[in-house]
């Protein structure tokens, strides 16, 4: 798999043309992506599209046709083009082909932007629908931070959600990856101190309706990360139970897994997106690095 580095004199940062997924985040000499470990979770931090999270059965239905698709879709497993590159930037690109439109049978073109500046890296992201009709699809982030960040234990960090609110928790069903929409509650916590039992019922799902940031800090040094976007409606935080595994996800979603009671229309689909002919779609997030 090639490569791609970028650097500034803060932060260094490497991108893989498969998936189009972050391989590395070094600040100081310090590692801060989980760098996967197949007994754990192989990846590091993939690119969620066409859809986010696991379909009802695997499978949906669009234009009366029957499509199988598996969790978190498939641009993950595909070689994305290096379009566009400098020092700091790159860009890079997958669009549907003889292969996507069997699962997915829609024209599009999907850009993916890395930027650097100062200790903050940006992810953009470009749909742009190259069909004649309208197109449905999720995609969302899913990176994994070590934890812990040079010094301490698991239990010595934390997750702290801003601005401080009460919003919507979305319960996951653990057994089939879906969500259930008819026991969502209301969750007053902003912050959730780190444990295996926190994860688990699986990832904690929250609505974020307005822009929000997720720092990962600790109680035993100055090393953070926050991840900050202005419109995704979801969030994930995730970490493997009951294994011990070195990481916790935050991610940011444009769409979200079915829920248990769906009929399995993708047009009707629980946070589906939706694309006129031509137009695009542009959503990113921002890591920051201390």
């Amino acid at each position: 798999m090639a490569i791609k580095k970028i650097s500034n004199e803060q932060l260094s940062i490497e991108v893989g043309e498969f998936g189009a997924e972050l391989q590395s985040i070094k600040k100081d000499g310090l590692e801060y992506l989980w760098q996967g470990n197949p007994d754990f979770w192989g990846r590091r931090a993939p690119v969620l599209f066409p859809i986010v999270g696991k379909l009802k059965h695997g499978r949906y239905t669009y234009d009366d046709a029957s499509f199988q698709l598996s969790g978190h879709g498939f641009a993950r497993d595909k070689a994305f083009k290096l379009i566009d590159g400098s020092d700091e930037a790159v860009i890079y690109e997958l669009k549907s082909d003889k292969e996507t439109k069997i699962i997915y049978p829609f024209d599009f073109r999907l850009r993916i932007t890395y930027k650097l500046r100062g200790n903050q890296l940006s992810v953009n992201w470009e749909v742009k629908n190259l069909d004649e009709t309208e197109m449905y699809f999720g995609i969302g982030a899913h990176p994994a931070f070590n934890v812990p960040l040079g010094t301490g234990k698991f239990e010595d960090y934390s997750l702290v959600i801003t601005p401080g609110k009460n919003r919507q928790l979305i319960p996951l069903n653990v057994s089939e990856g879906t969500i259930d929409l008819a026991k969502r509650q209301v969750s007053k916590d902003n912050t959730f101190n780190l444990s295996r039992s926190l994860f688990k019922h699986d990832a904690l799902v929250l609505e974020t309706p307005e822009a929000t940031e997720v720092v990962l800090s600790n109680s035993v040094n100055d090393r953070s990360v926050k991840v900050s976007w202005d419109h995704m409606p979801f969030v994930g935080l995730w970490s493997p139970y009951p294994s011990e595994a070195s990481f916790v996800c935050i991610e940011p979603w444009c769409g979200i897994a079915d829920d248990d009671n769906t009929d399995g229309d993708l047009t009707t689909k629980f946070g589906i997106n939706m694309l006129s002919p031509g137009k695009k779609f542009k959503a990113g997030y921002t890591i920051t690095i201390n």
